[in-house]
């Protein structure tokens, strides 16, 4: 497939993982996804590697800067927006939280870091030379974004209005699952946080495509992760497992050579 080299306003483009241990991140990742990576220079003392899966960029991470030294690692989602300071706007009208208002990342974009009403964190960004991943839904890249919330039809009419998308329940699941369009297109779902899932927060979360999910799911624990919900089938859509990383961080994988 040709690279991606632009996103439609609304839709998720980009990810990046927060990690306590730098090093140790990328042999975790290189290994199970068959990245390569590149450390690019990200202000005094701070590096942003770029992950790559067959010499196109897929996604990130760093380590803690100021502020952020005692975040757990994880996944952070991206959304392209092609005004932010008229999105950053939606976000308060929707009674959402402005974290951090619309800044430059160097000369590559700009962002702003919002939270929705439940409490879940999303990037908002304005490209200008880094348009986002050069590739999805393939093998080793990202493959699907899904928001895990404690109240559904709340979060659904803060995304319509924020990233000016259509919501609206999956006929192919035999489970409560909305799905966000953006121009016809599915960009992302919302599903129930469960009772039987624990202290879970509302969260973005991120899923990669794999051709082989129990396969990546035994490797992630050779590693020094861990399955978090064993590799299952999503009947008439494809077989998924959630994981761990070596410090804890939670993404999901998804076998994409089926959809």
């Amino acid at each position: 497939m040709p690279e991606i080299t632009e996103y439609s306003s609304g839709s998720p483009s980009w990810a990046d993982l927060l990690c306590k241990n730098g090093p140790a991140a990328k042999d975790f990742y290189t290994s199970l996804f068959g990245w390569t990576c590149d450390d690019h220079p990200a202000g005094p003392d701070m590096v942003y590697t770029m992950f790559s899966h067959d010499g196109v960029p897929v996604c990130a991470s760093a380590e803690p800067g100021p502020g952020q030294e005692n975040l757990p690692p994880h996944w952070s989602v991206y959304v392209t927006v092609d005004d932010l300071d008229a999105a950053v706007a939606r976000v308060r009208d929707a009674g959402g939280t402005v974290l951090m208002e619309p800044f430059d990342v160097m000369d590559v974009g700009r962002m702003s870091i919002i939270q929705d009403k439940e409490g879940a964190f999303l990037r908002l960004w304005y490209p200008l030379k880094h348009a986002g991943a050069g590739k999805m839904h393939e093998p080793g890249a990202l493959s699907w974004f899904e928001l895990a919330t404690t109240d559904t039809e709340s979060a659904s009419t803060f995304y319509t209005q924020v990233l000016q998308a259509e919501a609206g329940p999956d006929p192919n699941t035999d489970f409560p699952y909305t799905l966000l369009k953006v121009s016809g297109i599915q960009i992302a779902g919302i599903i129930q946080i469960g009772d039987d899932w624990g202290p879970v927060p509302p969260n973005w979360g991120v899923y990669f495509g794999v051709d082989d999910v129990d396969a990546v799911a035994a490797k992630a624990g050779e590693l020094g992760g861990g399955v978090i919900v064993e590799p299952r089938d999503i009947e008439d859509f494809a077989r998924f497992a959630v994981l761990r990383d070596a410090e804890g961080a939670v993404f999901n994988i998804l076998r994409v050579n089926e959809w």
